[in-house]
């Protein structure tokens, strides 16, 4: 049998219950336990850290290099860097009619010689072939350079342009001068080809600096200025 006993609460009231009085004793804590510093994680301070720094954007072209507009812009410049390479190869071999074949003119091209054309204008292949004719070498008589070659072509816009050093340096048993010259044009797209519409030489007032590698180096899609004017 179970007894009851009373249990006296503060205020001096009695409790009638069957537990003994020290379970419903209460004792408060007299001193709370003492928090734990939050301190921030180091996630998060490497985010804030990452925050404050200047990051450059990523190229379109190394974040998609599948991008359709970056394809076909670098096919466009690798094309006109071929015609600008086998242009250059032929005025090597001293073949004026290929020179200005690799450059597929346009009839209404407009050509700017190195004499200023004698204050008469210059149009189509034929003004090519006039403008060309100090450059000429004998067949196999130099070897030809355009150390800082530079060409850039918009595709979807139909346009492109170079600009380059030309250099033709005799071979030792062939005898003769260097001929060096400044040369510059600009290409349209029309009908699907690519042509060219303007040509500009120029005598070079000083010989480019010596590329480590002979021939043209790669072709530049970095710069997005025009070809300097006047060639």
């Amino acid at each position: 049998m179970q007894t009851r006993r009373s249990v006296k609460r503060r205020g001096g009231a009695e409790l009638d219950t069957p537990y003994p009085p020290g379970i419903l004793s209460f004792v408060p804590n007299p001193r709370p336990a003492p928090r734990r510093p939050v301190r921030p994680l180091p996630m998060l301070a490497a985010l804030l850290s990452l925050a404050a720094c200047d990051v450059d954007r990523t190229p379109p072209q190394y974040l998609n290099p599948r991008d359709p507009a970056v394809v076909e812009r670098r096919d466009a410049e690798d094309e006109l860097g071929l015609r600008v390479a086998a242009f250059r190869e032929a005025l090597a071999r001293g073949d004026r009619d290929d020179a200005v074949a690799a450059l597929v003119p346009a009839v209404n091209a407009h050509v700017i010689g190195m004499d200023g054309n004698d204050g008469r204008a210059r149009f189509g292949a034929a003004g090519i072939a006039q403008a060309l004719e100090p450059l000429r070498a004998g067949a196999g008589a130099a070897v030809a350079r355009t150390p800082d070659l530079r060409v850039e072509a918009d595709a979807r816009a139909g346009n492109g342009w170079f600009a380059t050093h030309l250099e033709l340096l005799p071979v030792t048993a062939a005898g003769g001068e260097p001929r060096r010259a400044r040369v510059s044009g600009v290409f349209a797209r029309q009908e699907g080809e690519w042509r060219l519409v303007q040509l500009h030489l120029s005598r070079a007032e000083a010989p480019p600096p010596v590329s480590p590698a002979a021939g043209s180096p790669p072709a530049s899609r970095d710069s997005a200025a025009a070809p300097p004017e006047g060639g």
